[in-house]
This record gives structure tokens, C-alpha cells and sequence, in this order.
């Protein structure tokens, strides 16, 4: 090996240097500095507010520091005024890539660079070019078909393709297992592997800390802004983790208070319920009237897929879901609903509305039998009925001929949340029902939520969110598909401390 190579294999891929970043009197970052040389998949690890999002938004130019410097191999960063040139240099994936839904898979691989034929889009070569990209990366999709169509996973697979593609050789991962299970994940980091030996680089952002110490070679721990460390190998621990992240940290805990009577009466039932895609195994739980369980896990342990099952979702290969002691058919959202299980999937943006719909179609969709019996739809009972429900989410604003499309993220989730009410459930199953909304909007979520419990809703609370998890009294962790411990008036420490397997 000439000492040129030798020398190019010692220029840090990305380095940070000094970077300082304010918002206000919010000091996002303050003197960060991080070195990641080629090849490397570098964990960022920190809670919420730690600063890493400000960071990714830094390496990708989509911010600029107050002071401090980024560069690319030992180049500077690309003035702000060229985007063109960072999306060279760096891609990001994040929990909800940026895709074109409305747009065929082919269509996105090149959107911004559609190839050109005598100064005409060469649609043939675009669809030839995108089947081979698909091929190399093993994506059994037809490039023609809407995006849209797609799950989540081959999106995220779609976009680091693409980044790559156009010569981009830095990717960041943004909580990329967060909507993932095991055999999604296990495939993308098999693919984050492979490239790594072709010489791309990785940022991998995650506060699964089992997930960092399998898939990440490096890692930097943020704090209030601040690098607390940065190691290699071998010298990053759990245990060092756990201790990194929580030490210092007052908890921050938003518990809902349960107000119901202690009951033997069973609202919901799992028994013994296995998979039929094999996401769980034999899991098992009940839950009364009025009270609030949570479950966790990593990315892959299935709790997703459980949540899933109840509502309707998912085929099981044994066991039953009951409902006040009723079982209720497997695989059948339909009798789910019937049955009176209310359900918020984990991606609203996908799954919880029709953005182009009004607020008033939303909230009602799940109630046409309600209110179309006789296969004519009411539009004043349908009005009425979505006024009723948008008074009691306290929707801003409060006008049911709106598209939810032109609502923020906290309303919009209201509207889902709404929908799931519509039929007054005796079981309520919530997928990360504060993700992606700001304070206001999740004490507002949490408020409804409360009030289902007075109601006497038995409400299953699923997060990957630990502060999210402390809302409830009750906490199952789940590991490899299983539930691997119950805890009764956790704390932070001892949820990650379960999710880990260091109890």
C-alpha cells in the first residue's frame, strides 16, 4: 500500500470541529467536535435535547454553526447557497425518509437528475437504470409503481440507494429501526455492512444502545450540547452507555395518573399469541378497564407487530386476542373495530389520514356504518358528529371542512387520535402517539388520553421512547419477539437497563 492511500485512509471522512450552534438563549451545541474516518459507522448517541439533530442538520448543510467548521475529507463544506453540492457530499435517512409518494420508485431514484435523451426526459433509460439499481440492492419492487406502495423499509433502502447513486459516499441514519422489526433490520444493517467494505461511510443516530454495539465501530456521546465522549471499538460498553446517558439527567416523567378502581374484570386479553409472520412469540397480557399499560423494546422485538395483532393487523399462527372475555377473529380489522378496539398506527403520515380529505372525513371514516347504514351518507350527521369529536380533541383549528394536509403535526395526530374515538372503544392501542409533535401538543395527547382512562378505556401505550413509556405505572419490555420483563413503577434507568437484558 503506497503511503498516498495510506495517507487518504487518515483523512477523516467528516470532521467537526469546534462547532457552536444558539437558537435564541437555547444553546444547541456548544464547542462539539467529532472525527469519522472513511469506512467508519459512527454511533451518535445522546437523549432528547442532547443535540443531535442540530448536528445532522449541520453535516448536512441544512443548518450553519455560529462558529466552527465543517469538512468532507479534508475539504471545506460547500458555501450554504449551493445545496447541490452537500447532497454530493452527504445524504441523509431519516425514521420518515423524504420521498415523492405520488411518484413511481423510478421517479424517485431521480428526482433532480431525470437522464436526458436530445433534451428530453429518456423515460426508458430512467426505468432501466432504476431496475438495476433495484437488482444490486435486492429490492423486489417494480419501478413503476407508486412509491407510495412501498413499505417503510424498502423507502429507506430507496434512499440511501439513490444518495449513493448520484456519488454521494457519507450517509447519515437517523433512528432508521424506530418503525423497523428484527428481519427489516437485520437486512439493513447487512447492507450497511456490506457498504461499509466498499468504503461508504456511516452516521448511525440511535438510542438503542444494544443496535450501537452491534453495528458501530466508533461512537460520540451528546449532553446539553456537548461531546461527553467519543471512542472506538472495543471501548464502547452498554454498561458505559447507560451510565453516560442517564447520569446528570433529572428525570423527566409525565405520568398519567390512573383514576379507575382496581377491578378484576378483564377489558383486553392476549393469550399466548404467536405471529404468523413470526414477528412474536407466545406473548401474553391483560389489561383492565381504566388502566394504561406500556411496552417497549429495540427496533425487532416485535412490539409493533403486538399492537398490530390487536387491532386487526396481523394473522396470528396461535392464541386469541378477547375482548371483555370476547374472542375476537385474527387478522380482521373489521372485527377488531367491532369487537371496540380504537387504534393509532405508528406512522400517522402513511397510515392515520388522507391528507387531501377534510378533518370531518378523517375523524368519521371508521363510522360510515354509523353513518351510512343505509348506504347513503348524512352529511349533517357526519358534520355534527366531527364537530363533536374536534371539540372534545380541542383541534386548532376548530373547522371540520379543513384538509388535514394544511394542519401541524399535533393537530394532525389529533385527528388520528380522533378517528380511533370515533366508536368509543373499550381498548385503545396507541403507536408512538407523541412522536414528532412539540410540548404543547403532547400534554394535549396525553390529556386525551387521561381522559379515555376516566372513561374506563383500557389504553396499550407501544413506544421506543423511554419518557413516552414513564407516562404508565406498568411497563412490559419486550426482547426478541418475547416479553423479557414486567416493571411496576419504573424508572428511567431501570427501562433502558430492561431494553439492554441488564436487569
Amino acid at each position: 500500500m503506497s503511503m498516498s492511500t495510506t495517507l487518504t485512509k487518515l483523512v477523516p471522512a467528516i470532521k467537526v470541529q469546534g462547532v457552536s450552534k444558539t437558537y435564541g438563549a437555547t444553546r444547541a451545541l456548544q464547542d462539539v467536535s467529532v472525527s469519522i474516518l472513511p469506512g467508519q459507522v459512527h454511533g451518535l448517541i445522546g437523549r432528547n435535547g442532547a443535540g443531535k439533530s442540530t448536528l445532522l442538520r449541520i453535516i448536512t448543510g441544512l443548518e450553519h454553526p455560529d462558529v466552527g467548521a465543517v469538512q468532507f475529507f479534508g475539504e471545506d463544506a460547500p458555501p450554504a447557497s449551493d445545496p447541490k453540492a452537500w447532497q454530493h457530499r452527504v445524504a441523509c435517512v431519516y425514521q420518515r425518509p423524504s420521498v415523492f409518494g405520488n411518484l413511481t420508485i423510478a421517479e424517485n431514484l431521480f428526482a433532480g437528475r431525470l437522464p436526458q435523451n436530445g433534451g428530453r426526459v429518456s423515460w426508458r433509460q430512467m426505468r432501466d437504470e432504476a431496475d438495476r439499481i433495484l437488482g444490486e440492492w435486492n429490492i423486489q419492487l417494480d419501478p413503476r409503481s407508486l412509491l407510495s406502495d412501498a413499505p417503510i423499509e424498502e423507502r429507506q433502502m430507496l434512499t440511501i440507494a439513490k444518495a449513493l447513486s448520484a456519488g454521494t459516499r457519507i450517509v447519515l441514519l437517523d433512528e432508521p429501526t424506530v418503525q423497523l422489526e428484527g428481519a427489516a433490520i437485520r437486512r439493513l444493517f447487512d447492507k450497511v455492512r456490506e457498504l461499509q467494505d466498499a468504503g461508504v461511510t456511516f452516521v448511525f443516530v440511535s438510542h438503542f444502545l444494544r443496535e450501537v454495539n452491534e453495528i458501530c465501530d466508533s461512537a460520540t456521546v451528546l449532553r446539553d450540547g456537548q461531546v461527553l465522549w467519543s471512542r472506538l471499538g472495543d471501548e464502547i460498553r452498554s454498561d458505559d452507555l447507560v451510565e453516560s446517558l442517564l447520569a446528570g439527567q433529572e428525570q423527566r416523567r409525565h405520568r398519567v395518573e390512573e383514576t379507575a378502581e382496581p377491578t378484576s374484570e378483564v377489558a383486553l386479553e392476549v393469550a399466548s399469541i404467536t405471529d404468523k409472520a413470526g414477528a412474536f412469540t407466545d406473548v401474553s397480557f391483560k389489561i383492565a378497564p381504566g388502566e394504561l399499560l406500556a411496552i417497549g423494546g429495540v427496533g425487532g422485538s416485535g412490539k409493533y407487530s403486538v399492537g398490530e395483532a390487536i387491532a386487526g393487523l396481523r394473522r396470528l399462527d396461535s392464541g386469541q386476542v378477547r375482548v371483555t372475555g370476547a374472542a375476537v377473529k385474527a387478522g380482521n380489522v373489521k372485527a377488531s373495530q367491532r369487537a371496540g378496539v380504537g387504534f393509532v398506527p405508528a406512522d400517522r403520515h402513511r397510515d392515520g389520514y388522507v391528507p387531501q380529505l377534510s378533518v370531518a372525513e378523517n375523524m368519521t371514516m371508521g363510522v360510515m356504518d354509523q353513518l351510512a347504514p343505509a348506504g347513503l351518507l348524512s352529511l349533517r350527521r357526519q358534520t355534527s358528529m366531527a364537530e363533536s369529536l374536534i371539540k372534545d380533541v380541542a383541534l386548532v383549528p376548530p373547522d371540520p371542512r379543513l384538509a388535514v394536509s394544511g394542519l401541524s403535526g399535533g393537530n394532525q395526530q389529533k385527528v388520528v387520535l380522533a378517528r380511533a374515538l370515533a366508536r368509543h372503544p373499550r381498548v385503545l392501542v396507541l403507536i408512538s402517539p407523541t412522536a414528532g409533535v412539540d410540548i404543547a401538543a403532547k400534554d394535549a395527547i396525553y390529556a386525551l388520553i387521561l381522559r379515555a382512562l376516566d372513561d374506563g378505556v383500557a389504553v396499550v401505550l407501544i413506544s421506543d421512547d423511554i419518557e413516552e413509556l414513564l407516562v404508565s405505572k406498568r411497563v412490559l419490555i419486550m426482547r426478541e419477539g418475547q416479553i423479557g420483563a414486567e416493571l411496576t413503577d419504573p424508572t428511567e434507568e431501570d427501562i433502558v437497563r430492561a431494553i439492554e437484558g441488564m436487569e
